[in-house]
């Protein structure tokens, strides 16, 4: 008896020491406000004075992980992957900005791998994006002609291993290469 006692209040502080760190891990709430409150402390960890604006959030499929673009003050586009939590709240899990016109990048969820585009489509010149994985033999297209900021984003089957890096190639609405010096 003195040993089921001892068990379950090991159990207990086990649960109530798992549950306190979940909560405080996943505490930014689903508004545009407190997400863009919380990514400025996130970037400005090492270069304080970076001012990130959300643009969109953008969910994945049917994951637990969302896609932020977000705009720094100078111009600059960037995006933070966001992970939901069962208590419905999230935690930034990384993030990245430059000053590329689109940036690619691989994304792990828990129902597998995607590979993301986020950027500007200067003066609606790019149709769409063909990204070419280097080390694969795979490519996606993303449509991109109605937007001049955008997320899109490709689930990879488990047979693609390498989603990282690939090539990003610009087309017109004719179907004509866009050299990136011209956007």
């Amino acid at each position: 008896m003195k040993k089921t006692k001892y068990f379950i209040s090991i159990m207990l502080i086990i649960f109530i020491g798992y549950f306190s760190y979940y909560i405080t891990q996943y505490d930014i709430k689903d508004k545009k406000t407190d997400i863009q409150s919380n990514l400025m402390v996130w970037i400005n960890r090492g270069s304080p004075g970076i001012i990130p604006e959300v643009i969109d959030v953008v969910q994945l499929g049917d994951t637990s992980s969302h896609i932020v673009l977000l705009q720094i003050q100078n111009g600059s586009f960037g995006y933070a992957h966001l992970i939901k939590g069962w208590n419905g709240k999230f935690k930034i899990d990384h993030s990245g900005h430059g000053t590329n016109i689109v940036h690619y990048q691989e994304i792990q969820t828990n129902n597998g791998m995607y590979g993301v585009l986020v950027g500007r489509n200067p003066d609606l010149k790019i149709d769409h994006i063909v990204a070419d994985l280097f080390y694969e033999d795979f490519s996606f297209i993303s449509n991109v002609n109605a937007e001049e900021k955008f997320v899109r984003y490709k689930k990879f089957s488990k047979e693609v291993k390498k989603t990282f890096p690939a090539e990003l190639t610009y087309y017109n609405n004719n179907g004509t290469v866009i050299e990136v010096s011209d956007l």
